[in-house]
This record gives C-alpha cells, structure tokens and sequence, in this order.
C-alpha cells in the first residue's frame, strides 16, 4: 500500500511537468463537473483569521501567513487556482462578508450550527485539543464546570463562545478580537479564563512572554479540528478541496505541521529527551525486574533443596527407628518351643528360627548337620560306619 502511494506521487509529479495542469487535475480524479468548474472560476477571494497564529494570521510585514494558508495554496496551485487575499478586517467582518460571499473561502473554521447555514466544509485539516487557560495565581480551574460565574476571554464569533452557552456553563463572556487579546485579558487579570486550542495558546504564550499564564485544564469537549470553508454554493469547490488534502502525502502534511508548531518544544522537553529517559527508565525497570525473578528462581531452588533434605532426614529418622526396634526386639526374651525350636513373633505367629531371624536382621542360613545329629540320623548306615572317622558333619568347611 505505501509503496502504491508512492508510485502514485511521483506519478503525478511527472504527469504534471510533462502535460501540464490538465494531466495533475485527471490524477486527482476530479469529475467533469469539477473540471468544469475550475475551467468557469479561474480567481477566488479568500481570507481567514488575522490574528490566529500559528493557524492564520498577517504578519508585520502584511503578509497572509500560518499553517492554514499553506495548505489553501498547495492546493490552489496544484490545480490552477489563482487566489486574492482578503485581510486587514477583523474576524467578525470576514464572515460577514464570506455569508454575502464577497469572500468564497476561509482557510480554516470550526464548524457551527449558525456558519453552516452559509458555509460548507471540508474534512477537518487541523486538529489540536482545546484547553482552558488561566493564571499561575488565579483561581483554581478543573474543567468546564468550574468557569460558572467566571469570567472568560471569547474571540467575538467564535465558536467557544456558542459551546458553552449551548453546554449551559453560566460565565461572564468578555468578548475580544483576537486569541492573543484573549490571553492578554487574562495576563492582566481582566478575565479568570480563556479557552484556546493546545497549539495556539502555547505559541503565543512563548510568543509574547506571557509568562504568568498556565494551562489549567483539558475541556470535555472534543479535539478543536479546523476545515477550509467554502460558500454554500460552490460544492464542487469542496470537493476540489477535499481531494487535494487526500491526494497529499504523508511528509507533505508533516512539512506544513513542522514548520509552525514545532517552536512549541524549543523550551521543553525535546521528543528525543522523552525517548531518550523513557528508554533509560524502561531499562532500569528491567534489570531490576530480572534481578529479582533470578532472587526469587535461586530462593525457589534453595527452598526445594532445603525441603528434599528436610524428607531424606525424616525417612532416615523413620529406618534408624526401624533398624533400631529390630535390634531390640532381638535382643530381648523371645518366646522358643522347647521341642521344635520354633519362635513366636508379636503377632503370635509360630515360625522357624531361622526364618525369624533372617526377618528381624540382615543374617542369612545356610543348612547342615552337625556330627551329633548326623550320627543320631545315619549310624545304622554301613557307609557312614564305613567313613564316621572321615565325616565331621554335613555342611562343615
């Protein structure tokens, strides 16, 4: 899938400088109708917030500047729009004139129920958190629940204003021009708050040292997301848009992000740093992680061999006990028949001598006949009258 957008990029490139204009607008895919509209509306006016950096604002110098406008004339000279710049108004005359569409697009707005009775937007094209803004010694701020009866710094028209009305949050509105008279207003301690998205807040914050604000509080609401809008009557200029923004890569969309927000992390925490410590930290949680699953595998074994030891003295124990009754037991009075010379055990069993013995300890028989049994057996033989001087007893070495 990368390598296919790729391959389509650097198609269009080349389709572009070969057959020129026509070739980059079939690349995008525009309808007939689309082509059609661009051919019938060759110049548009457009205009944006004057003081919203790093979105959209002019400059000292009187140059249309910011984040917004980047992508608006990307796109505008990848297609063979050529724009006029309306600026030098204040916000709220900007979208007068866009609703009697003597401006045709905005290069960046939030959408809201009163705007889009006269607006149209494309997919969102910037998006940053929204968050509440307040002094280092103002009073404590957790959300938007607590600006009740706070008063709160709001760009006049500007969508946050129309948020929190409709989220009933009863606040004193103290209605300005600019997001950066807005935090001017609290810096001086004119308002407690003002509601800005993360990115705005934090450049001119750094911008303009305004050193004794703070963000308070994230808000409920969802990320503050920025569209190019367009007079309602020209869809097929948001369509144009929108297919602009999709057909852009990757890096380009990065390019336009870095240029304008990363002074954000000049005086904080570099990305490397994080990565860096996290790393750092991450590794130290390891080693001690495996230090003691090694402890606890070697305190596991020890127990173990502590505990096979522990078994192999207990029967010890048991068989010293054993041998140790035994010995005893031969070494007491043992009932014998005074006839056959049969013992009786413990049980009242009669056995063979030899039997209990070869039972009660580690001796073994072997069977013979001493010379006065054999002759008390044999003395009627001739053979054993012939050799009775020779034989000592049958079984005797």
């Amino acid at each position: 899938m990368k390598r296919l957008r790729m391959f389509r990029a650097i198609l269009v490139i080349v389709l572009v400088v070969v057959f020129g204009n026509n070739t980059a607008l079939a690349a995008l895919e525009l309808t007939r109708e689309e082509q059609a509209w661009l051919k019938a509306h060759d110049k548009i006016l457009i205009s944006g917030p004057q003081a919203f950096p790093p979105f959209q604002y002019v400059d000292s110098d009187g140059a249309f500047k910011g984040m917004a406008s980047d992508y608006v004339l990307h796109i505008a000279e990848l297609v063979g729009l050529k724009v006029e710049i309306v600026k030098d108004l204040p916000w709220s005359d900007i979208l007068t004139k866009t609703e009697n569409r003597d401006i045709d697009l905005l290069t960046c707005a939030t959408v809201t129920s009163e705007r889009q009775k006269y607006l149209l937007y494309t997919k969102p094209h910037i998006v940053f958190p929204l968050i509440i803004v307040g002094r280092k010694d103002g009073p404590f701020l957790s959300g938007l629940a607590s600006l009740h009866d706070k008063k709160i710094a709001v760009t006049y028209k500007n969508s946050t204003g129309e948020w929190l009305q409709r989220d009933g949050i009863a606040a004193n509105l103290k209605y300005v021009q600019s997001p950066l008279e807005a935090l001017k207003e609290v810096s001086l301690g004119n308002a407690d708050a003002a509601i800005e998205n993360l990115a705005a807040a934090t450049y001119l914050i750094e911008k303009h040292g305004l050193t004794n604000l703070k963000i308070a509080a994230p808000t409920s609401w969802e990320d503050y997301a920025l569209s190019i809008a367009v007079r309602r009557d020209w869809p097929e200029l948001v369509a144009i848009f929108d297919k602009g923004l999709a057909a852009m890569s990757f890096e380009e969309h990065n390019a336009i992000r870095q240029k304008w927000v990363a002074v954000r992390y000049e005086h904080g925490i570099g990305v490397k740093d994080i990565v860096f410590w996290t790393a750092v930290v991450g590794g130290m949680a390891a080693i001690l992680v495996s230090v003691f699953y090694l402890w606890n595998r070697r305190l596991a074994r020890e127990i173990e061999i502590r505990r096979a030891a522990e078994e192999g003295k207990e029967k010890l124990i048991v068989e010293l006990t054993g041998a140790l009754n035994e010995i005893k037991t031969l070494r007491g009075i043992l009932p014998i028949c005074c006839e056959c010379k049969n013992i009786r055990d413990d049980k009242g069993y009669w056995m063979q001598i030899e039997e209990y013995i070869s039972t009660h300890s580690e001796a073994d028989f072997t069977h013979g006949l001493c010379p006065t049994c054999i002759d008390k057996l044999y003395a009627k033989e001739d053979w054993y009258q012939e050799n009775k001087a020779d034989i000592k007893g049958i079984g005797e070495a």
